[in-house]
């Protein structure tokens, strides 16, 4: 490992492996759970210095490690009973070498003059492959570290996470530039430092326009569940059945509190296959005599060696029909549950578009995409998370809400329930992990709202392709026109 002797930053005065140390703990303090949002814009910056002040395959060797560490420590902040250690490694490995080529790739062309904007065009591609193309879902996504900013969360209507993520990756490498060659740009400072202010702006006429005009309002309730079944065994039948007993009365109670739409949490209780119709023939009489749309989940051992189930909700109209069945589309890796492949559906309750999905595939924006395009107003997602989730995995979910315009009831068990706005805000929210009765009665905007990214999808994506596109046609022939004059010097 060498370092450049030429620079002309003071960054040659700090050993180089500091900058992998603090790498680590800036990337890990502004990932997932216990994030800071601010650090999230320079997260990659101590990286991306150590890449310029060495040389040589060791050193290259060594900032792999480095990324993999980090993302470890990202992921051992979700670990928690019951998930097992083995989980850190089954998604730090990926997102580190998802992030990997854009760190090796604008370290080779660092000196062209659009050097810049290859850092963030080949991370955000990289990370739309990753939630689009993979089972990793959107997990590790750059746009994630400001979910605690729903100003810059507005951002998301535009261009989706991958705009977002964009700007946040611009920002590191920008800085990187300026702390390494001292000096500033257009594509270091001034626009950057633009387009954030205007988003900023944008994203906070937005939200605060959206309390200006009265909405239309449906009555809706998350209901928990008292069941803990993650697995064999299963709970006895007598405990079964208090658990089924403790759902029906909080619904019960729920509908009497106004609520059109009933949302329980993901597994909220298991059924045997032998007792499927009898159990579905329950839900519908209490739907009808309730004058409810229930979405009822629960799961249903298939076979026990090796250990499978279904994972499935059923929509149930207030006429007592189930008028759709829904099993999880992405299962968690890891999860023995059968993976679902309906075309979604949306279903009209008291004059909203009501669609569903299961706690997972919402960390998946092509699935809310596809209920925008079928003009959701509000979305069911029945949830189950853990301790080191919680509440992380809600606010993933707002971020859903404000890309396609609709609204989300996220019924969580092991984890926060909330009622999200088409804006991101949490209207109304219930821990699992606090004393209450596990009904949450809530107001949702009837309607959803149309957004730029619903109508435009990832065209974002594709500009970043054909940024990329011009940038390394220029590079080669800037190399080939070298080249051309070096041979012409060696002939004279």
């Amino acid at each position: 490992m060498g370092n450049s002797k030429n620079h002309k930053y003071s960054v040659n005065s700090i050993k180089p492996l500091w900058y992998l140390v603090v790498g680590i703990v800036t990337i890990s303090a502004s990932h997932m759970s216990f994030s800071l949002d601010l650090i999230g814009w320079i997260a990659s910056v101590p990286f991306l210095i150590y890449l310029s002040i060495t040389k040589g395959w060791e050193s290259r060797l060594l900032f792999v490690l480095a990324l993999i560490v980090a993302w470890s420590f990202v992921v051992l902040k979700i670990i928690t009973p019951p998930i097992p250690y083995m989980m850190i490694f089954l998604f730090s490995v990926p997102i580190s070498l998802f992030h990997l080529p854009a760190y090796l790739i604008w370290n080779k062309f660092k000196n062209h003059k659009w050097s810049v904007l290859i850092f963030p065009a080949i991370l955000t591609i990289m990370e739309w492959i990753q939630y689009t193309y993979t089972p990793f879902a959107s997990w590790g996504v750059s746009a994630y570290t400001q979910s605690h900013s729903i100003n810059i969360m507005q951002t998301v209507s535009l261009f989706g996470m991958a705009g977002l993520s964009f700007l946040i990756y611009w920002f590191n490498i920008s800085i990187t530039e300026i702390i390494v060659n001292k000096k500033a740009t257009y594509f270091t400072f001034q626009i950057p430092l633009a387009v954030l202010t205007i988003l900023i702006v944008f994203g906070a006429i937005r939200f605060d326009l959206s309390k200006s005009n009265a909405n239309n309002t449906i009555t809706v309730a998350a209901v928990g569940t008292d069941s803990e079944v993650s697995g064999l065994p299963l709970p006895t039948k007598e405990s079964n059945e208090k658990i089924k007993e403790g759902l029906f009365n909080r619904t019960r109670l729920a509908a009497i509190g106004g609520a059109k739409l009933i949302v329980w949490n993901e597994a909220a209780t298991f059924i045997l296959p032998k007792e499927e119709s009898t159990w579905s023939d329950s839900l519908s009489s209490h739907a009808a005599k309730l004058k409810i749309s229930l979405v009822a989940s629960y799961v249903m051992p298939v076979s026990e060696s090796p250990f499978k189930y279904e994972n499935k909700y059923l929509f149930i109209s207030p006429d007592g029909v189930i008028v759709y069945s829904y099993h999880k589309h992405q299962p968690v890796p890891g999860e023995p549950a059968l993976k679902g492949g309906e075309p979604l559906k949306v279903i009209d309750v008291a004059g909203s578009k009501i669609g569903g999905a299961i706690c997972y595939d919402y960390d998946f924006p092509y699935m809310a995409k596809g209920f925008g395009n079928l003009n959701a107003d509000i979305v069911a997602v029945p949830s189950s998370d853990w301790r080191g989730i919680d509440p992380l995995h809600t606010r993933m979910a707002t971020f859903r809400a404000v890309e396609q315009g609709h609204s989300i009831l996220r019924s969580t068990r092991f984890g926060l329930s909330a009622a999200i706005t088409p804006y991101g805000e949490m209207v109304s929210q219930m821990s699992s992990f606090d004393r209450n009765n596990k009904i949450m009665i809530t107001h949702l905007p009837a309607k959803g709202i149309r957004t730029v990214y619903s109508i435009i999808g990832d065209s974002f994506i594709y500009i970043c392709f054909g940024l990329l596109t011009i940038i390394f046609v220029n590079i080669y022939q800037l190399r080939k026109q070298n080249n051309k004059v070096q041979d012409q010097i060696n002939y004279k």
